[in-house]
């Protein structure tokens, strides 16, 4: 049996999230299909957010497979990448696979970077498939200061 799930990023500069989500600095839940999610984040101009990275978790705390994600909608001012990057599993209190919590694996992980000097408000939309087919949309807001 797997357990999808994300994970804790390595620290950002300039990160601060408002609301937290599943994906978003380990906390949430991403909602399937076309429903989106929004998440609300907080940005220094020249820092960036990381949301992720996400991954399939068996119940050995070992990754599974590789996730793919992709951009729906660009962000206007500013640039997000898909890559991959190593976390930390972190599973909410009481859920069958915390057990994992902190250990260290790799998963998809999207960035957003602002653009040089911008201040102010951001949006974007990725969508993420996990290996066993099942596709998750999440619209992130972001406040850039």
């Amino acid at each position: 049996m797997m357990h999808r799930g994300f994970l804790r990023s390595v620290a950002a500069a300039g990160l601060s999230i408002l609301g937290a989500a599943p994906a978003l600095a380990g906390s949430g839940e991403l909602l399937s299909g076309d429903a989106y999610e929004t998440v609300e984040a907080q940005v220094d101009r020249d820092g960036g957010v990381l949301l992720g990275p996400f991954s399939t978790t068996s119940a050995q705390c070992r990754k599974t497979g590789d996730s793919r994600a992709w951009v729906l909608e660009s962000p206007r001012y500013g640039r997000v990448a898909i890559i991959k990057r190593k976390g930390e599993i972190a599973f909410e209190e009481g859920e069958p696979y915390a057990h994992c919590n902190d250990r260290p694996l790799s998963g998809t992980t999207i960035r957003y970077r602002p653009a040089r000097g911008y201040v102010g408000d951001d949006t974007f939309v990725f969508r993420i498939m996990f290996p066993d087919g099942e596709v998750r949309t999440k619209r992130v807001n972001v406040r850039v200061e």
